[in-house]
């Protein structure tokens, strides 16, 4: 569980900036303008919401991509899996954050909006950027407090796994213990028998491959081969289909000036003064008026006001700058205000529900309108891409549902006046279907593939509908066909007896009473001073050695079928005063082993007492 929160909490910036995906409007004092989210119950106490199931989600398909690849999906699992180990994802992290707030490390709603104030994503050429937060605004709806709570969790949860890094802490006996065991070395004698060279060595006639051959037929069995039939839909050919009208490009253009006018964007910066920290409403009022007042008389700047008086934590560092809005970002008060003003113009006092505010407009930015000739390319691309998909989504769609009515391929050609097109018979290594590859070898073999049914593929910008036209089931190869294969056998046949024959000559050959025979790819070597992870030889056979005491014959094959025999001596344990100043290099590796045993040991005491009661639980 504490693996995942310490993923989950890889730095603050990550969770904040790439896992919520979306910002709220959080510090103008105004109305929440997200949406209530449902309670799905209680873990510990504290209430599971959607959107801590999104994050969840979320948190679950990056674990699950990370193993298996980006292409993997948690709708690749059945239901009932995906759903429970998102709820386990939900349970974990909310025990985790209910010992966060039983041992005080929970983190304030101040520090959880200066932190999003100072995160680098967000910061532009003048400091904190209001315009980052404005697309994800307008395309999510977080209620201001929903994001500022999940900041603070985040960083709640980040001190508990700090905290709980700094009780695991390495003792040092056992850091000398653990670098000794994986610097000790040995001196290695071994035999080796290059399995390739050996069998290469060996000599096989056409006789011995018929006779191996007539024992063994069904190794010489031929692939399945397979014949499909298909047609393919591609974006391309239907971008070709696409006709332009007439003085399309100039309408589209005019739309385009007409479109900037709207996307004319206003910079502002404000003085805010909160209700609540005065004695009523009026008192509030009066002291931003005298503010405005001094201002306005040039016996104060705004920029000075706003450092010195200003209730706005979040903005106040960058003297009240809110960034740009086009007309939509800001509230609608400050809105109709600030299309009344010139630059550098200050408002006059505007009424929130919680707040006062008085603003200053601090820059306006026009697009730049590019000329017909610039735009009459891009206007024509979106066109034609725009209608060539649509065309090729129709037609497919069409062409779907003629499939499930049970049409022929044929008919499904002609309705989309297309070409048909065949594989050939082919085996699973050669099998292709032209202008499509959105597929595997393996979906056209599937065994569940079969004859006349059409099968649907989609890919990115095409579609593919193939058909099963003829199937060959595999079946002995005739000799002629495989008979070098078929010596190649009875070749490894041949050094595998010699291979169990060495086996008896092993221990005298490393002991020096005996020679080494005059066999091809057998060798005798001596390594000096190998570690545990040497790659003089290979990982699975000095892993064996060194699991067995010196001395002892030890015999092992390496992943590509080579024999090896081997002998240690002469072992060499380094005491703390040997590793020296190497030590500091196992510190963070020995730190992160004991880590991952600590982790283990508090899951299970965080969880020994949980207390789960969630209901309508489901991965919406």
């Amino acid at each position: 569980m504490l693996e995942s929160v310490r993923n989950f909490l890889s730095g603050k910036t990550v969770i904040v900036v790439a896992v919520l995906l979306a910002i709220p409007f959080v510090f103008l004092g105004s109305t929440s303008l997200g949406t209530t989210f449902s309670s799905y119950g209680t873990v510990n106490g504290e209430s599971v919401t959607q959107i801590d199931i999104n994050l969840a989600t979320s948190q679950v398909s990056q674990r699950l991509q990370s193993i298996y690849g980006e292409d993997f999906s948690l709708e690749d699992l059945d239901e009932e899996v995906s759903v429970n180990l998102i709820k386990n994802e939900v349970i974990n992290q909310k025990i985790l954050l209910s010992q966060a707030k039983k041992m005080g490390l929970s983190t304030s709603e101040k520090k959880a909006k200066q932190e999003i104030i100072n995160l680098p994503n967000f910061q532009g050429e003048e400091g904190f950027e209001q315009t980052l937060f404005e697309s994800t605004i307008r395309a999510n709806g977080f209620a201001p407090e929903e994001y500022i709570r999940l900041v603070q969790e985040s960083m709640s949860l980040d001190r508990l796994v700090s905290a709980m890094g700094v009780a695991a802490f390495p003792i040092e006996q056992d850091i000398v213990s653990m670098a000794s065991m994986l610097e000790t070395s040995r001196d290695i004698d071994f035999i080796k028998i290059d399995k390739a060279a050996l069998t290469d060595s060996q000599k096989g006639s056409l006789t011995e491959g018929q006779e191996f051959y007539d024992a063994n037929p069904f190794l010489f069995l031929s692939q399945e081969r397979r014949d499909f039939s298909y047609i393919v839909l591609t974006f391309e050919n239907y971008k070709q289909q696409v006709n332009v009208p007439d003085g399309y490009i100039e309408k589209a253009y005019a739309d385009y000036l007409d479109d900037l006018q709207g996307q004319i964007q206003n910079r502002i910066s404000h003085l805010m003064i909160e209700k609540s920290n005065y004695e009523n409403s009026s008192d509030a009022k009066n002291r931003i008026e005298q503010i405005l007042a001094e201002i306005q008389a040039g016996s104060l700047l705004f920029e000075d006001a706003v450092t010195s008086s200003s209730d706005d934590l979040a903005s106040k560092d960058v003297l009240g700058d809110l960034g740009l809005s086009s007309g939509d970002a800001f509230p609608e008060e400050f809105e109709a205000e600030i299309a009344d003003m010139a630059l550098n113009d200050l408002s006059g006092v505007i009424e929130l529900e919680d707040s006062f505010h008085v603003l200053k407009l601090t820059e306006k930015l026009t697009p730049e309108i590019k000329s017909l000739e610039l735009m009459s390319s891009q206007i024509l691309d979106e066109l034609v891409d725009a209608e060539a998909l649509a065309l090729m989504q129709e037609d497919f769609l069409e062409l779907e549902s003629l499939v499930l009515a049970g049409v022929t391929l044929e008919d499904l050609a002609q309705n989309s006046q297309s070409s048909i097109s065949v594989t050939g018979l082919q085996d699973i290594t050669s099998i292709a279907l032209d202008n499509f590859d959105n597929y595997t070898p393996s979906d056209l073999f599937d065994a569940r593939v079969s004859p006349n049914n059409i099968e649907i593929f989609e890919g990115e910008d095409s579609y593919a509908f193939v058909m099963l036209t003829q199937k060959l089931e595999p079946a002995v190869q005739p000799f002629v066909d495989v008979a070098e294969l078929a010596i190649q056998e009875v070749r490894s046949e041949k050094a595998n007896t010699l291979i169990a024959e060495f086996k008896n000559q092993v221990e005298p050959i490393l002991a020096g009473a005996s020679a080494l025979p005059e066999l091809a790819g057998v060798s005798k070597e001596t390594f000096k001073n190998v570690k545990r992870f040497s790659s003089l030889l290979p990982s699975e056979v000095v892993t064996k050695i060194f699991e067995n005491p010196v001395g002892s014959l030890v015999s092992s094959n390496s992943f590509n079928g080579d024999s090896y025999w081997a002998k240690s001596s002469n072992e060499v344990i380094p005491s703390a005063e040997d590793l020296g100043e190497s030590l500091d290099q196992y510190q963070g590796f020995y730190s992160e082993v004991l880590g991952q045993q600590f982790s283990s040991f508090i899951d299970q005491a965080f969880k020994k007492n949980q207390k789960v009661r969630l209901e309508n639980f489901a991965a919406n």
